[in-house]
């Protein structure tokens, strides 16, 4: 497993990409829980934070799986 230095965090949600090596695309792995394993809360401006920065992340990854791709072919 491979990840990326690519990490976002909004209070206690982790967010980072996660690239297995055996040709799988990736993902955006999330983490959104309190040391406790209780859910977060975020106010509206959180989330908006959250919900843009994941956006940033999912562009980062549709470009790293781009170049994977065009380094198979």
């Amino acid at each position: 497993m491979k990840n990326t230095a690519e990490v976002v965090k909004v209070k206690d949600a982790i967010a980072w990409i996660d690239v297995q090596r055996d040709g799988d695309e990736g993902s955006v792995a999330l983490r959104a829980a309190t040391r406790d394993g209780q859910p977060i809360q975020l106010t509206a401006a959180e989330t908006r934070l959250l919900a843009e920065r994941l956006a940033k992340l999912a562009d980062t990854l549709d470009s790293l799986t781009e170049q994977r791709r065009e380094s198979e072919d």
